[in-house]
Formats: structure tokens, sequence, C-alpha cells
């Protein structure tokens, strides 16, 4: 079976919770290690994710265009979009 390549992408809503960035990452590090899949890269964001335009959701995007990863990792799927129209466009 071939291995799995994922992306990382965390993201807290403001400074305050800038710390839980390191516990989503180790939390989702750890599930790719169980599922055996090798991290190609990750992205760590503080904000609300209101547009499509932020530097690590680009990153995420490019490699999803270019088929350099097959799965991406969320803590939580509100972590990628707050908003449920947000999520429906970026899925």
């Amino acid at each position: 079976m071939k291995e799995l390549k994922a992306f990382i992408y965390c993201r807290v809503l403001d400074e305050k919770a800038r710390s839980l960035l390191d516990y989503q990452e180790k939390k989702l590090t750890e599930l790719s290690q169980y599922l055996d899949m090798k991290v190609i890269a990750c992205a760590k964001e503080v904000g609300s994710w209101k547009y499509f335009g932020t530097f690590a959701i680009q990153k995420l995007i490019h490699h999803i265009v270019v088929g350099k990863i097959d799965v991406v990792l969320v803590y939580d799927e509100t972590r990628l979009a707050i908003y449920d129209d947000f999520y429906a466009n970026f899925k």
C-alpha cells in the first residue's frame, strides 16, 4: 500500500491561543505517525480565516493543486473555516 502524503494545517482565532498551534501540530503529527503517513508540510496561523488569501491557505492550496499531498490533516474542520459557506467553498 502506498504511503499517504499529508499536509498539517493548524489555526487559532487569536494571539491569546497561539500556544494551541503547537498542541494541534503535535496531535496531528502523532495521528500521521499512527496512520503511517508522511508529513510533507505544515502551516500554522492565527486569525479568523475569512478569506482564501492567507499565506498558509495559499501554501495548502498549492500543495493540493500540484499533487504533492494526498491528505489534509486538521484538528477540527472549523480550523479550515468557521463559516459553513467558506468550508463548502474550500471543499
